[in-house]
């Protein structure tokens, strides 16, 4: 029987909640749009691994995470005013018109681009939370192992999960997308 492990290409439906299994929904993957990845490379949350490894494909699973093993707490260092005079002259802010919830990339010079949420719109600034979306959050996911397979030798090499077409397709369930 398969299991998840290191090394390998996992496929999973989940429903992810905040706080608890009756909580907000934050982001469902289904069977016609699952999730895939190498398990092992470092790409998904440790603890998010960690609670999936040696589960065999068709198990069920529901776990939760607290905030500081999903994307941490809310870092009040990463919430920034920037004045509208140093905002750049660009199509992507070209009235400076914002509103509370906007997700903006913002070229911060030497730290490259980042992306922030507006969290208050001042007369001459805003604030902007450049903190994960989901900081502070406790994370619950339940699902499905839908699909395990030893993964093939590029995706070995980029030790990440690479469609065999370049297209997203439907998971494994089906025998692909029908055109």
């Amino acid at each position: 029987m398969k299991k998840i492990e290191p090394g390998i290409i996992v496929e999973l439906k989940y429903t992810l909640r905040e706080e608890g299994v009756h909580g907000e929904v934050l982001e469902v993957m289904d069977e016609h749009w699952p999730l895939k990845f190498y398990f092992g490379a470092g790409s998904m949350l440790p603890a998010f691994e960690s609670a999936l490894k040696g589960l065999h494909e068709g198990a069920h699973f529901s776990f939760g995470l607290p905030a500081e093993e999903a994307y941490g707490l809310i870092d009040p260092g990463k919430i920034e005013e920037i004045a509208f005079k140093d905002l750049p002259h660009s199509e992507q802010f070209p009235n400076k018109a914002f509103v509370i919830g906007d997700r903006l990339v913002f070229n911060m010079g030497a730290r490259g681009e980042q992306l922030g949420t507006v969290s208050e719109v001042l007369p001459q600034s805003i604030l902007v939370d450049f903190n994960h979306a989901l900081a502070g959050k406790k994370l619950h996911f339940t699902g499905q192992v839908l699909y395990i397979r030893k993964a093939r030798k590029e995706e070995e090499e980029a030790r990440r999960y690479i469609e065999p077409n370049g297209i997203r397709s439907n998971s494994k369930l089906s025998d692909g997308p029908d055109f």
